[in-house]
């Protein structure tokens, strides 16, 4: 009896997934635990691991398919079933040695043949024969050394002299003067947030310009130390520390719209949004007021790791109650953030850059940056969200440049 792979609920309120990518072949063995397909949801991306030990028999619905939680999408046979099929055949033939002949060598035959369209898929056989690449040349990345799209690509670029857009491809540009590009289940999703959190939630946005020179200084002095903890001092832990001891002066930022009233929560997770290649995700820090400068620079790296390796787990992105989003990685200096429902407020980070400010009538040479705050007019005025974002100011720039020495210990202010 072959074991089921089911569509996992990712979370109380998910009621689909989208398979996005099966990362193994009908025909291959697979081990308990092993990833066997990507599956995407209005929460997380993640891979679903295989229940056994087994060969995948079946593969019931192609990648792009969305399918209700619970739903069978694949067959496993298990190593003891499969056995059993063979020695029940075995037992069936006249003599042992007809047995070896009509029950082995055909799954010899089988598996050498899955092997081949393992190693090369149809979109992998499509674009060697456009660049005119020998696939016997390629060495494949994929998982069981399988050779991907992006392998080809590679390897063509790595060739000197050799045309990177294929006859076809040119011929196609010229001939098409719009592409339409499909929609991925994450871009779906994200659309669908966004348009909902604009039209629901009264957007309003505060800007404020923050001196972050005592913070570059501490970090510049602590960063050898950090990296031996194993962490990679950002500006980001620092931010969402001065962020939750403002929240904590002011929790009307820390809270929720209903109908009946605004829901104050008394407990502080902070999301953090992490690009991927398809969107964002919004992990949480959970408990972060309770949480030193160190901890926070580890959960943070943490999280941000696990999302772009697809680990993330369905508690990782639940419970959000303000959201940090960090623009300045890609050097924007400012942004207008889009509020993350049921949250009434969400923080933007500008790139850190070093320009001449007036301080004490002297023009002087500081990092700054900017802080965008986007909140809900229907549940603070903007004087609250003025006096928020100040206590956020005060205390990055009030920050004591000392060496850390205590691990653990979260540095004075």
């Amino acid at each position: 009896m072959p074991v089921n792979v089911i569509m996992p609920q990712m979370g109380e309120s998910v009621a689909e997934g989208t398979i996005t990518r099966w990362l193994v072949h009908e025909g291959d063995r697979i081990e308990k635990e092993q990833p066997i397909v990507e599956i995407s949801t209005d929460k997380i991306d993640t891979e679903v691991p295989s229940p056994v030990t087994g060969i995948l028999k079946k593969i019931l619905y192609p990648e792009g398919k969305t399918l209700p939680v619970q739903a069978v999408i694949a067959h496993i046979e298990t190593i003891e079933a499969r056995e059993g099929i063979i020695v029940s055949e075995k037992k069936s033939e006249v003599t042992k040695e007809k047995q070896t002949v009509e029950v082995i060598k055909p799954a010899e035959k089988y598996e050498e043949k899955e092997e081949g369209e393992k190693r090369y898929s149809p979109l992998v056989r499509r674009l060697a024969k456009e660049y005119g690449v020998n696939l016997d040349e390629v060495k494949g990345a994929g998982e069981g050394g399988r050779v991907t799209k992006n392998d080809i690509m590679n390897y063509v670029a790595s060739r000197s002299g050799f045309i990177t857009v294929p006859p076809a491809e040119t011929e196609k540009k010229v001939l098409e003067k719009e592409i339409l590009l499909p929609l991925s289940p994450k871009r779906k999703i994200t659309a669908e947030r966004m348009v909902q959190s604009k039209r629901t939630a009264a957007h309003v946005t505060t800007v404020f310009e923050i001196d972050m020179t005592k913070i570059a200084m501490y970090r510049e002095l602590n960063q050898d130390s950090m990296k031996k903890e194993g962490i990679h001092l950002t500006y980001l832990p620092f931010i969402t520390l001065a962020t939750v001891r403002a929240l904590k002066e002011y929790p009307i930022l820390n809270a929720s719209w209903t109908d009946e009233g605004v829901v104050q929560k008394n407990y502080i997770n902070i999301g953090i949004a992490v690009s991927l290649e398809d969107g964002l995700v919004v992990p949480v820090v959970k408990d972060a007021d309770k949480k030193d400068l160190i901890q926070l620079a580890h959960d943070i790296q943490d999280i941000a790791v696990r999302a772009r390796k697809k680990r993330l787990k369905p508690e990782d992105v639940q419970e959000g109650t303000f959201t940090i989003t960090n623009y300045g990685l890609n050097g924007s200096l400012l942004g207008t953030p889009v509020i993350l429902l049921p949250q009434v407020a969400i923080l933007g980070v500008g790139a850190v850059v070093k320009r001449p400010v007036v301080i004490n009538d002297a023009i002087a040479i500081r990092s700054m940056m900017y802080l965008s705050l986007s909140f809900d007019h229907r549940v603070m005025d903007g004087a609250h969200a003025d006096v928020f974002l100040r206590k956020v100011k005060d205390i990055l720039e009030g920050w004591e440049v000392l060496t850390y020495v205590a691990k653990r210990s979260s540095p004075p202010i």
